[in-house]
């Protein structure tokens, strides 16, 4: 689980990287004026666009790709988005994500470290003012369909779990083959 400020300053042409990664607050502003002390004149503005954010921001992150119909108005339009291809060649495929889900909850249990996990949002940041969690991103990142886990941590450095072997409940996959894959309702 890597640091939130390895995801902020990694640059990658915006793969892994994210600007906005622990940005707690966005303000776009309506057009406007100023005035410069000392200087007697107004100026005008159409738009400003400010971030706010910790300098440091504490807590690692662990993201999943999540197949699922959240995003999607009809669920049967699901499409992976070829964008997620610049992440490699192949995926793991999680077939029990209650038993995953358990083993990541249990390790991070009985290290005393404190967490939550979700879906993010995406949010369009040149129209949003208001308050950014951890669990939003903008719009450019929402071909991830992100599902995260949040871990506290007063520390900047990697958080390593050891959840033993997968092998009964994931399947390694080609990535290229999700372009093929369509969600069905069942009866």
């Amino acid at each position: 689980m890597n640091t939130i400020e390895y995801f902020r300053k990694v640059e990658d042409e915006e793969l892994r990287g994210d600007k906005y990664e622990g940005v707690s607050r966005v303000i776009n502003s309506l057009p406007g004026t100023f005035k410069i002390p000392g200087i007697d004149r107004e100026f005008n503005y159409i738009k400003v666009h400010l971030k706010e954010s910790y300098k440091e921001v504490l807590g690692n992150i662990y993201s999943l790709y999540a197949i699922s119909s959240k995003g999607f108005p009809n669920p049967l339009d699901f499409k992976f988005d070829e964008g997620n291809l610049r992440f490699g060649t192949h995926g793991v495929l999680i077939k029990n994500l209650p038993l995953f889900f358990n083993k990541i909850e249990s390790e991070l249990k009985k290290n005393n470290l404190k967490f939550s996990h979700g879906f993010v949002d995406y949010y369009d940041k040149e129209e949003v003012s208001r308050e950014i969690t951890l669990f939003e991103k903008p719009l450019e990142f929402e071909h991830q369909k992100e599902f995260r886990f949040y871990v506290e941590n007063d520390k900047i450095e990697p958080i390593k779990i050891q959840i033993g072997s997968m092998k009964d409940y994931a399947e390694v996959f080609k990535i290229e083959d999700l372009l093929e894959l369509k969600l069905e309702m069942k009866k």
